[in-house]
């Protein structure tokens, strides 16, 4: 058997596999097993509630609790900012762009208990003097 028909033989078997994964995954979102999905997966389904600090935040942004959401359904993690190996509930700092990002939310996420707390949340260009 020649090289060219080794390979064409080849191609033909790993396109009919490709085709049957196709046929068999195609319908499923492959990204959420991703770091980034699954926190931002966890926030989403756990129980949440909002520390002191965010409190006076939320108050001096004039913000209602379907803005920050809205807002932390278009944020990305941003994990070089986050501290991800503290235990036992990991802080994440989420934002839309962090480059141009108007807000920037800070989260406590416990996965174990399934809760999470918002720590902070701050607008570029606002300053609140909460403690």
């Amino acid at each position: 058997m020649t090289f060219w028909k080794r390979l064409r033989t080849y191609l033909i078997g790993v396109g009919l596999g490709l085709l049957i994964v196709y046929f068999i995954f195609g319908d499923r979102d492959l990204s959420s097993w991703t770091p980034q999905r699954r926190v931002l997966t966890t926030i989403d389904s756990s129980e949440v509630s909002i520390s002191e600090r965010a409190k006076c935040q939320l108050a001096c942004l004039n913000m209602q609790e379907e803005d920050w959401k809205k807002v932390q359904h278009e944020a990305e993690v941003n994990f070089s900012e986050s501290n991800t190996k503290k235990k036992p509930c990991p802080i994440y700092q989420l934002g839309s762009n962090f480059k141009e990002s108007d807000f920037l939310l800070i989260w406590e996420v416990c996965e174990d208990q399934e809760k999470v707390k918002l720590m902070g949340i701050s607008k570029k260009g606002v300053n609140c003097q909460c403690g």
